[in-house]
């Protein structure tokens, strides 16, 4: 706990969005620096528990890609990139909705050997990944949902568990 450090982008930018009156109470949590995916699929777990109290786990990143390098550079217009984008994209969606939890932790427990992961997340940057396999932790059964936006030229996808 950190009185003096204010909220992160993560979080401020998505709540000032959804509730711009603030009216909600907040508790924010941080990535492991270890970015193991059993880890933050095992908090996920442990804070499952919570929806059924009627409380939300917002797991705030940019799933489908978050290589600013890459963004700025125009890489991501190279039809190459788009393409292994989508590759990258399918295996995201195929382990979100993969209804049976112990199947989908063993999935995103493989998600660095996934077609365009580091190109997706550069090594070291895994904290705009992560907080989806935390909320794919919290989901319990069923399958999760995606929807798409569009954003560079490429599909952006978000993801959810009702």
């Amino acid at each position: 706990m950190d009185g003096e450090r204010g909220w992160d982008h993560g979080v401020f930018i998505p709540m000032m969005l959804i509730n711009p009156s603030a009216s909600v109470p907040i508790v924010q949590l941080s990535v492991l620096t270890s970015e193991s995916p059993s880890a933050h699929f095992a908090l996920g777990r442990a804070l499952s528990s919570l929806r059924a109290q009627n409380i939300a786990i917002i797991g705030s990143g940019f799933a489908s890609l978050h290589n600013l390098r890459a963004m700025f550079s125009g890489q991501t217009r190279n039809p190459a990139f788009v393409k292994l984008n989508q590759d990258w994209s399918k295996s995201v969606t195929d382990a979100v909705q993969t209804a049976d939890v112990k199947e989908r932790e063993t999935k995103f427990e493989g998600w660095r050997k996934w077609p365009g992961a580091y190109e997706m997340h550069p090594r070291g940057g895994a904290e705009h990944f992560l907080p989806l396999i935390v909320c794919a932790g919290a989901a319990g059964e069923g399958e999760g949902k995606s929807y798409k936006d569009e954003f560079a030229g490429l599909d952006m996808w978000s993801y959810y568990w009702e």
